[in-house]
């Protein structure tokens, strides 16, 4: 592939991410994405096949980059406690990407949901987190984390915070952080509940 081919891919994967994030991608025609990425149709279907391989390639690229930023986040982390990350337009795009996608159907996406919960899993059993239900409280968490993703806009204007920016996603993330280490409810409440699935599941 040329140069000049990878530039092309690059402009019609990004002008795709921007347009699938802001109408869906049944509301998103190809000559949409073509006018916006300054390209032909048929040079997006040379590159992509269809508008279904494109929005693959776009779930994959937008999943590694996530992944590739959160782990950039964690070592420096580790490295300095007092570090906050900055949440700049694009990965703030991504988020809202990947929010849409699973609202969409992507299958893609699903997968990828359900590669966070396996991972998170994974982290908890690797750290010795005494948890009763372990893949219970990651699929828990990353529906959680997914869902300021998917409603992020609806909370910053709760917030009256302005939709897209790094403020409203600080500040969203501060809240989570807060709840996860101020937890609402007792362990006493948790245990009723465990006794209840329990009861539940003995008359099944």
């Amino acid at each position: 592939m040329t140069t000049e081919d990878l530039t092309a891919r690059a402009r019609i994967r990004d002008a795709a991410i921007t347009l699938f994030t802001e109408r869906g991608m049944e509301k998103t025609s190809i000559l949409d994405i073509a006018e916006a990425a300054g390209v032909s149709g048929g040079l997006i279907r040379h590159h992509f096949g269809s508008k279904d391989g494109l929005r693959e390639a776009c779930d994959t690229y937008v999943f590694d980059e996530l992944l590739r930023f959160k782990e950039d986040v964690l070592a420096k982390g580790v490295a300095d406690p007092g570090f906050l990350p900055t949440f700049d337009a694009r990965q703030l795009l991504f988020r809202r990407y990947l929010g849409r996608a699973m609202i969409d159907g992507s299958e893609a996406a699903a997968a990828q949901f359900v590669e966070i919960v396996d991972g998170t899993e994974r982290y908890f059993r690797e750290q010795g987190m005494e948890l009763p239900d372990p893949r219970g409280v990651a699929a828990a968490l990353a529906a959680m984390t997914g869902g300021l993703m998917i409603l992020q806009d609806h909370v910053a204007r709760a917030l009256g915070e302005e939709p897209g920016t790094h403020e409203a996603m600080l500040r969203m993330s501060l809240a989570a952080g807060h709840l996860f280490l101020n937890p609402l409810a007792g362990p006493e409440v948790l245990e009723k509940a465990r006794e209840a699935l329990a009861a539940y599941r003995r008359k099944e």
